[in-house]
Formats: C-alpha cells, structure tokens, sequence
C-alpha cells in the first residue's frame, strides 16, 4: 500500500476525496485509515492521472464546479449581524462602566436597540414602563443613567401625551458635548 493522500484543491479532493483505487490496495484489500470506499474506473483513472479533470468531467457527466468570484472591498453586512454585533460591543463595555448601570438600565437599552432603524429609536416614558411593568420614573431614571454612561442621547424631546422622543441608541460609550436632558 503507498502513503498517498489527496493534495489539496487537487482532482482527486475535489471530486472523489473518500475513494481509494482498487490497484492501489494491499493484499488484504483493506482501505486505508481516511477512505471510506474504492474508487469507480473514471475515479481511479483520475486519481492516477490517467485521464484529465476535464475528460473525468465529460465522462461522468458531472459539471466543474467554479468557485463564486468574491466580492471586491468591504462587503454590506447583514442587519441582523448589526443588531448582533451591536449587543456584542454593549456587554464588552458593561463592565467597564463607571458608575455601573442597573439591570433594567440595561434592559432598556437592549429593547431600544432592538427597535432602532439607523441609529434613532422612538420612546416614551410611558410605554416603556408599561412593556417593562414599572412606574414611568423609574424607566425615566433608567433612561437618565444610559444618558450619563453616554450610550443614549436625545434627538428630539417629545410632547408629554402627544408625541414620542426620538433618541440615538449606542452599543458603546460616547460621551455628547449636547446632551439634549
């Protein structure tokens, strides 16, 4: 039996990787350790070098298969890689901030987050109190501590009872020269 293996990006890995030629086999006719079958005539004609991909290709019926053409420079990412690489950055930062934030600062800022389109969210005191069953000042104060630790700021204030505010949510700290309150 010879120590033979599939070079890589070879024929032979690409199209028959787990087949051993019948010729090739030892007296016993065991398959060696990686091989889990032997090889069809075109196969260990191929793995020989017996006959060219190409006429490997024409007589078995199969087609080459190409690798896509990668794209060039930096690629789009997915949303969902934002959003995921967005929570990902936030609780890296966690416990470097100073003061810490509390538990349900922090759920705040994961449920903003999850609602944000381009970097602003909607919200009011009110209904997030009411999605997170609390009295509105206690989600008022949560939204205060997100503010200090620079990872909300407020772009537009809304109108108790009227409209909602519109803030911009971060998944770091950055510290605003305005911080709109």
């Amino acid at each position: 039996m010879t120590g033979r293996s599939p070079e890589p990006d070879s024929p032979w890995a690409r199209h028959c990787p787990d087949a051993w030629p019948r010729e090739w086999l030892d007296g016993a006719g065991a398959l060696p350790a990686g091989f889990t079958r032997p090889a069809g005539p075109h196969e260990a004609d191929l793995i020989t070098g017996r006959i060219t991909e190409a006429a490997f290709l024409a007589a078995t019926g199969r087609h080459s298969v190409k690798p896509l053409p990668r794209p060039k420079g930096k690629r789009k990412s997915s949303p969902v890689v934002a959003k995921i690489l967005g929570y990902r950055r936030f609780f890296e930062t966690f416990p470097f901030l100073n003061p810490r934030l509390s538990a349900g600062a922090a759920a705040v800022w994961c449920w903003l987050w999850t609602c944000e389109r381009k970097g602003h969210a909607r919200c009011t005191a009110r209904r997030l109190a009411k999605r997170f069953r609390v009295d509105p000042s206690t989600v008022s104060r949560w939204l205060a501590e997100l503010r200090r630790a620079g990872l909300l700021r407020t772009v537009r204030r809304g109108q108790p009872g009227k409209t909602a505010s519109v803030v911009r949510v971060r998944p770091t700290m950055k510290r605003c020269s305005s911080d709109g309150g």
